[in-house]
């Protein structure tokens, strides 16, 4: 099997943006701020709704895959980490669930893209730092330059 190629992740304010080179493109969109899923119980408190478009990069899908995802808020502070000296801003939520999302993708066949997505909706935080435990250390993002992004 060949390697999968590193992935690019780019941020833009909350937006989320990740490319694995010659296979696919995930955007994560940020819609709304505060909502809260009633299923939830009541935790987190607030969360942002995000959508999410799925393409592959070569013409596999006939469409693109769609789905809206609820993550826990993210707070202004997390983006303003790196000016206090703590070595860069810790992930969004979304980032982390997108580059999940972007190894599973990218392990599976396009045809079964659409259920991984639908799954996907409902990961739990056990579901997703279980699939971040299993990427690779080597599968880390290609780094940016600062105009890059």
């Amino acid at each position: 099997m060949a390697a999968i190629p590193r992935p690019i992740v780019s941020v833009h304010g909350e937006d989320v943006d990740v490319e694995i080179p010659g296979l696919l493109t995930l955007r994560a969109t940020y819609l709304s701020e505060g909502l809260f899923d009633e299923w939830a119980g009541g935790d987190p408190d607030e969360e942002d709704l995000y959508e999410v478009e799925v393409t592959h990069a070569r013409d596999a899908l006939l469409s693109p895959i769609l789905f809206s995802r609820l993550l826990p808020a993210s707070p202004k502070s997390w983006l303003d980490d790196e000016d206090e000296g703590l070595g860069g801003p810790e992930p969004l939520p979304m980032e982390r669930f997108a580059l999940a999302l972007a190894w599973s993708l990218a392990n599976a066949h396009p045809s079964n893209w659409a259920a991984l997505c639908q799954a996907a909706r409902g990961w739990d935080p056990w579901t997703l730092e279980d699939t971040l435990l299993r990427i690779p250390p080597e599968w880390t993002p290609e780094p940016l330059l600062p105009d890059e992004d």
